[in-house]
């Protein structure tokens, strides 16, 4: 318990720290960077993820912030990580290791130190971190700020979701277990790639809690910018390749694309790209790949109208009533998002500007997109980020819709079934076009939501968690104006508002 109020104070700290840094001047930026990298250095776990989220978009700058996060110092001392490790594999180190190096390099969850086996050859020994699963706990229940210079999860989007699937894949990557399964998986199914490496388990040294693997050679991402253009092609095809391989034909993701995962080096001219940590791997099923390749089919031919690229993003997880009433723009939403894939040539990502033209594209239906999207595809999303970052940083535009097309792709052979419900018509005439949720702080839009007038009879269900029993408590009953707004035909005009310190909320129809 006592280790947990610690971690909820210094969660606490980090919070604060994070708040001046999105409010502070150019002058004092600096300095706020420096304490937040600090403190998630210092935490591990949940918060240094999150920093090393930020630092892939630092990959190719002069003066990279948060990129110290992907290799720190460790949190253990030598006499502690070695206790660790003999403890871990219950028996003295001398058993396995002729000798093993007592200066690691730190991660999120574990340290790293190089070792050699009794047979001579160099291996890596990963040794977990002490207190990691005790911390997951209240590192979830700080997600939704946590988050906050990433984009953020907070009111409106499921972060129940997203604390399920975010604590699942976390609980799965601190068993070395899963992370030696994930491993042999990728050894092969990667076997068509001979330009990327993959360490190899050592198993009779291995454990829940520590994890030894072969040595991988190579240098940071860094030593690519001095390249000829023709080997950081080849690179970024690799990289390319490596993903749509992973999601379209095994399935099998790599989630964790920071830069302290990857080793780069050049043999005969030709790059070698080394692959590393496989705690986080995400395994995509059948519908949610069917349903990716479906857009990029449909857009690519021309043939997505408004109703069946609706179809295709529910089958991702999308929730249906967030996305009906920009049903419109999905199909010009997907002429953006999928661009690389429609283009016959290397694509220039640099041009593409995909975050300022889908947000105006999408206009006051940006937070509808973003609030709709499953919990499910936060992995699929930061492993895809990930790439367009390398790609982006090795400045060599590759064709993508090449390497698509050189795919094998069981998810198309066939349509998963639907087991969507199918909505009632509603038993009134619907007087107004639109429901709508604003949410201001100081004055200034957070978010506003846009739902089909008929979703006011669940306006329960669609506030944020807990602000039903603040409203009760002011005299609102949501349920009562719910079942009234129905039995009246949704006509337009004012719900209710709400005002909660800096907070203001109002709902309505139009």
């Amino acid at each position: 318990m006592q280790r947990k109020l610690k971690r909820a104070a210094e969660l606490g700290g980090l919070a604060r720290n994070l708040a001046s840094l999105r409010r502070g001047s150019s002058a004092s930026a600096k300095k706020s960077q420096l304490a937040v990298v600090q403190r998630l250095a210092r935490l591990h776990g949940l918060p240094q993820k999150i920093g090393q989220i930020l630092s892939l978009g630092e990959l190719g700058e002069d003066e990279p912030c948060f990129s110290s996060l992907t290799e720190t110092a460790p949190g253990l001392s030598a006499q502690e990580a070695f206790q660790e490790i003999e403890e871990a594999l219950g028996r003295p180190l001398e058993d396995c290791f002729l000798r093993i190096e007592e200066e690691g390099v730190g991660a999120s969850l574990a340290q790293v130190h190089q070792a050699v086996l009794r047979d001579g050859r160099t291996v890596a020994v990963k040794i977990q971190y002490p207190g990691m699963a005790e911390a997951l706990d209240v590192d979830l229940h700080a997600l939704g700020w946590l988050t906050a210079p990433v984009g953020g999860l907070h009111r409106g989007f499921d972060l129940s979701g997203y604390r399920r699937e975010i604590g699942g894949m976390f609980r799965e990557e601190l068993d070395f277990r899963h992370e030696a399964r994930m491993l042999g998986s990728f050894v092969r199914v990667a076997r068509g790639f001979p330009r990327v490496e993959i360490p190899e388990v050592i198993e009779e040294c291995s454990g829940p809690r520590v994890l030894t693997m072969t040595w991988l050679g190579g240098e940071p991402f860094s030593s690519t910018q001095a390249w000829p253009l023709e080997a950081r092609r080849e690179a970024a095809s690799t990289l390319l390749r490596l993903f749509l391989e992973s999601c379209f034909s095994w399935g099998l993701l790599h989630a964790d694309p920071h830069s302290g995962n990857y080793r780069f080096r050049l043999e005969h001219e030709r790059p070698v790209i080394g692959l590393l940590d496989f705690g986080c791997v995400k395994k995509l099923d059948a519908r949610t790949t069917w349903a990716l390749a479906s857009l990029i089919e449909d857009t690519a031919a021309d043939q997505l109208e408004a109703t069946r690229a609706s179809a295709h993003f529910e089958t991702l997880g999308f929730q249906a009533l967030l996305l009906v009433p920009m049903q419109h723009l999905l199909p010009g939403l997907c002429e953006i998002l999928f661009e690389p894939f429609c283009t016959s040539g290397p694509f220039d990502l640099h041009a593409w500007r995909l975050g300022e033209r889908v947000e105006a594209h999408l206009g006051e239906f940006r937070w509808n997109f973003r609030m709709a999207g499953p919990p499910e595809l936060i992995f699929f999303m930061r492993a895809y980020q990930g790439l367009i970052q390398y790609l982006k940083a090795l400045e060599a535009p590759v064709n993508w819709q090449e390497a698509y097309r050189s795919l094998t792709m069981p998810a198309l052979l066939q349509q998963p079934r639907s087991d969507q419900p199918v909505r009632p018509a509603p038993a009134v005439p619907v007087l107004s076009r639109a429901l709508k949720i604003r949410v201001l702080q100081h004055g200034c839009t957070k978010a506003e939501v846009t739902f089909p007038p008929t979703a006011a009879e669940n306006l329960v269900e669609l506030l944020p968690p807990g602000l039903d029993e603040k409203l009760s408590r002011r005299g609102i009953d949501v349920a009562r104006i719910a079942r009234e707004t129905a039995s009246g035909g949704f006509a337009p005009g004012d719900l209710f508002q709400f005002e909660e310190g800096a907070k203001s909320y109002r709902v309505w129809l139009e």
